[in-house]
């Protein structure tokens, strides 16, 4: 018994436990990737700020040190573009770098001389107003390269004559130069000693010429060995000009700088250049981070170890890992606690939404219209069985295909324009003619909701068929009493013109009739009184009929249109605005001033806009051209525009030929067919006739208005 209390038990403890275990496990896994990644990145950040820093102070050491280089080289540019240069040339050219840099002790020439021809170098010295010229030390080597040319003057004093080849380490460098042919430099040595010891670096570059020399006949390779010049460089005024400016990532870092130079017992030893303030500091414990840099002086590499200082890593970013580590143990151990708590009535919410969801099922099964789902680009992903029964396809056989293969093809254009502007979660309402299965057309009204959140577009359709055809036969209603309204008014119009002209010959005559008739009565007769009696009777008939015709015109007068010469320029210029405001381009003909034609200047107007918006309605919205030919000897002018043939516009002009108004109008409701047929009936008012023809690819629309004869320049009277 107890065996089997406890197995509900046992699996109660299991189904509850296992989601909160899974979600603890997942959150403390995230936790220490976070971790790793935070201690990883204040790692890697850590390491650019300090490679920040060495790369500042070696970029400004580098510059420097190509700095003077550079003046270097420019002084043994000097013996290349002159023949010989004297003592005032090179002073010259050599006293401004060295007022301008502090670091530089003394630029010196050094000529190469041969110890047979000293005599003749100590002569030409002393002619260069060394008057005391000497060479120290006493030398025994065949080739010499004794300093001649000193500056700045007051160390001239000191230097001048000093022989550098007796110095091992001053020989080195110079015969280095000349089997390198480029800078070198010496090592880290003494370069002056009374009254403080100055250490740094010598600088020397070889000079060549192309003729032997006239103390030395020395050469190397083609070129004979003019001499060298050479740069004393103090190595801590270096140093302390190039940090001058301090920059914000000095203070993070620590950094000594040595020579790697051979030592006399054998192997190296490393010689301290210089050494940063806070190296002490920074040197008592072990470094977060350290490294080497090697900074080139001429041919020889000095080498630079930083390091971090103590402070350089902060306390917050020390901690910070840690704090996220904790942060998020705690974090797990609610999530725990709360997944927990919420998994108790799991059963009961599962119980819930399983009947909500029968009875959506009921609703979708059950509904009349079509609620699919499609996809953000269009197609099926569900529908519910309404789509079988409206357009003949079952659900499953739509999942997966493009909607726009059952929307019409005249509209699939449209579609996929309405589908890619949808506005995010707004409903939109759109009808679509879509194909069934069984090939007809159907007419869905489509409520479509586009969601991106949820990467799907909510659809649910109705079949308004019946309301579309009802709404097309309204229409088409309504146009055809449109068109009918204008047939009356031009059957009304020529009444009206009929009567006018009925009236006008009716009055002449009758006027005659009487006037003849009076007449008749002045003379003498046989038998008067027969005579005057018959004459009373056709008298007092015409007067009837006089009267009644007179009244004629102002019944008739009340319906007619106003006809008078229009002036077409500026009328063809605003319906040319007209046209390019829709997005056409009407080309017109070359017109006089004088030209017109006689009609109703509103109607016209109306007539050509209901032409051109025809054409647009058709497709048609690049460039039309308008011709125009006038018969004044007729009293009639001929239109005719014309634009690139369209099977649209070759249909419509098939039906305008062979059917009547109306049943074009039925057989082609498009709003083009409509607005051809406006055109047709009000140029008809105006005495027109309009023909739409399709001849060589080109659609041309003719018809006929009338004009007047030119006034002639001088009026006949008669008497």
């Amino acid at each position: 018994m107890e065996q089997l209390s406890l197995a509900p038990l046992r699996l109660w403890h299991f189904r509850v436990i296992y989601p909160a275990v899974v979600v603890f496990l997942l959150l403390i896994g995230a936790t220490i990737a976070l971790w790793w990644l935070i201690l990883m990145q204040i790692r890697a950040e850590r390491e650019a700020i300090f490679e920040r820093a060495v790369s500042s102070v070696v970029n400004r050491l580098e510059s420097h040190v190509q700095q003077h280089e550079q003046i270097l080289q420019s002084v043994q540019g000097l013996y290349g573009g002159f023949v010989q240069v004297v003592r005032d040339v090179f002073e010259l050219y050599a006293t401004v770098p060295v007022r301008n840099n502090t670091a530089v002790l003394s630029i010196a020439y050094a000529p190469c001389v041969q110890s047979s021809r000293l005599g003749s170098y100590l002569h030409y010295a002393r002619s260069e107003r060394y008057w005391d010229y000497r060479l120290f030390p006493e030398a025994t080597q065949p080739h010499l390269f004794p300093l001649l040319y000193v500056v700045p003057p007051q160390e001239a004093l000191q230097r001048t004559g000093w022989n550098a080849m007796v110095d091992p380490v001053w020989r080195e460098a110079i015969e280095r130069a000349y089997q390198q042919n480029a800078l070198t430099a010496t090592p880290w040595i003494p370069l002056r000693t009374a009254p403080d010891t100055v250490w740094g670096v010598a600088l020397i570059a070889p000079v060549y010429r192309m003729h032997p020399h006239p103390f030395s006949e020395l050469r190397v390779g083609e070129r004979f060995v003019e001499g060298i010049v050479l740069m004393e460089i103090a190595g801590h005024r270096l140093f302390q000009q190039a940090l001058a400016t301090a920059a914000p990532t000095d203070s993070l870092i620590a950094f000594e700088g040595f020579d790697v130079q051979p030592a006399p017992g054998g192997g190296v030893r490393h010689v301290r250049i210089m050494v940063s303030p806070n190296w002490q500091e920074a040197s008592w414990r072990e470094p977060a981070l350290q490294t080497e840099r090697a900074l080139r002086i001429g041919d020889r590499s000095f080498f630079f170890r930083f390091a971090t200082v103590p402070q350089f890593e902060g306390r917050f970013q020390r901690w910070l890992p840690w704090l996220v580590l904790g942060g998020g143990v705690l974090t797990s151990f609610v999530a725990f606690g709360f997944v927990l708590s919420l998994v108790t009535t799991r059963s009961r919410a599962l119980a819930l939404a399983d009947q909500m969801t029968r009875a959506q099922r009921r609703i979708l099964l059950a509904s009349h219209d079509i609620i699919a789902v499609w996809e953000l680009d269009g197609r099926w992903r569900t529908a519910n069985p309404a789509a079988a029964s409206l357009l003949g396809y079952e659900p499953d056989g739509l999942a997966g295909q493009p909607v726009e293969a059952l929307v019409a093809p005249g509209e699939r254009e449209a579609f996929r324009h309405r589908l890619a502007t949808l506005p995010d979660e707004e409903a939109v309402l759109v009808e679509l003619p879509m194909q069934t299965a069984t090939g007809q057309l159907r007419w869905i009204g489509w409520s479509l909701t586009l969601s991106r959140r949820d990467g799907a577009i909510y659809a649910i359709g109705r079949d308004v068929t019946a309301q579309k055809e009802l709404q097309k036969q309204q229409e088409l209603a309504r146009r055809q009493l449109l068109l009918a309204e204008q047939w009356a008014l031009e059957a009304n119009e020529f009444k009206t013109e009929f009567l006018s002209r009925l009236s006008f010959q009716l009055r002449n005559g009758l006027t005659g009739l009487m006037g003849f008739t009076e007449l008749l009565a002045r003379e003498r007769g046989a038998s008067e009184e027969e005579r005057q009696g018959y004459i009373a009777a056709i008298q007092e008939s015409a007067e009837y009929l006089l009267s009644l015709v007179a009244e004629t015109p102002e019944v008739a007068a009340v319906a007619t249109l106003e006809r008078r010469p229009v002036p077409l320029v500026p009328l063809l210029t605003e319906l040319a605005s007209w046209a390019e405001r829709h997005g056409q381009q009407l080309v017109l003909p070359s017109l006089e001033d004088e030209a017109h034609v006689v009609a109703d200047e509103g109607l016209l107007s109306k007539a050509l806009q209901a032409l051109l918006q025809g054409l647009a309605s058709a497709g048609i919205k690049g460039t039309i051209h308008l011709r125009l030919e006038f018969n004044y000897t007729e009293g009639g002018s001929e239109w005719s525009v014309s634009v690139p043939a369209t099977d649209k516009l070759c249909r419509i002009a098939t039906l305008l030929r062979d059917y009547p108004p109306l049943q074009a109008l039925r057989l082609d409701d498009s709003e083009a067919m409509f607005a051809f047929l406006l055109a047709q009936a009000f140029l008809r008012r105006l005495r027109g006739e309009l023909r739409a023809e399709c001849v060589e690819n080109s659609f041309v629309v003719l018809f006929t208005l009338p004009t007047q004869q030119p006034l002639p320049t001088a009026a006949l009277s008669y008497g």
